[in-house]
Parts: structure tokens; C-alpha cells; sequence
């Protein structure tokens, strides 16, 4: 079977209709807690239940100055997290942290990194 491979040029990020600004990057880590256990039919092996899921991500994005701030930490919102033009994922999230970066150096255009924790269940996207 050939792996379908698709650039990520296409990946945004929303807020309702909202494009967030210049995103350079996001990333989207979903985790299972996994309860391992031992019993007495497993052999002197652990044996792995999954638990509650959560999730965590961050998004990297170049600072509008002069743009309304849409997002700061605290903020409670659903982000649409898109690979492609069409395809996201739905997020209710908790923005954790905001961290905003200047390059004195480079001259480089000053950036900005949201941290984010998973406020209940995520819709995966649908792909084709």
C-alpha cells in the first residue's frame, strides 16, 4: 500500500470564522491515561486499560501589533485547527501560556507561541 502524503501549506487556524493570524506552525497532541495493572492471570505481565483521554498543543504564529488580540491566556475558545482547506480538527480549549519572541539579532518579524489544553471531547476531522 502507497502512503497519500499532503503538504501542510494548506493549515490554518480558526476561532469560529476568525483566522487567527500568520500561522507559522501547530501542533496537536492527543493522549489516552493509560491505568496498567498486574493480576493474577497475566502472567507476570502488566496488562494496559485505556483511561481518560486529553490533549495539549501549541500554535506558532508571527505578532500582528496592530491586530485586535483575539486570543491570551485564560481564554476558553474552540479552535479549528485545519490540515488543508477543508479538514480540521475542533477543539474547546484553555489557552495555558503566551510567549511572545523578538529577534534583536536577525531582525526578524516578532513572533508569538499559544499553549493549549483540551477542555472536553475534540472532533477529529473527517478525512477522504
Amino acid at each position: 500500500m502507497t502512503a497519500t502524503l499532503e503538504s501542510g501549506k494548506g493549515g490554518d487556524v480558526k476561532i469560529a470564522s476568525t483566522t487567527l493570524g500568520e500561522v507559522l506552525r501547530w501542533t496537536f497532541t492527543k493522549r489516552v491515561n493509560s491505568n496498567r495493572f498486574g493480576t493474577s492471570a497475566s502472567g507476570g505481565f502488566k496488562r494496559s486499560v485505556g483511561g481518560v483521554k486529553e490533549g495539549s498543543g501549541t500554535i506558532s504564529m508571527k505578532f500582528d501589533v496592530g491586530a485586535a488580540n483575539t486570543i491570551a491566556e485564560g481564554s476558553a475558545v474552540t479552535l479549528k485547527l485545519y490540515l488543508d482547506s477543508t479538514h480540521f480538527y475542533s477543539v474547546p480549549a484553555l489557552v495555558t501560556s503566551c510567549q511572545v519572541m523578538t529577534d534583536m539579532d536577525t531582525g526578524d518579524a516578532i513572533g508569538s507561541e499559544f499553549s493549549f489544553d483540551t477542555d472536553g471531547a475534540w472532533v477529529e476531522p473527517s478525512l477522504p
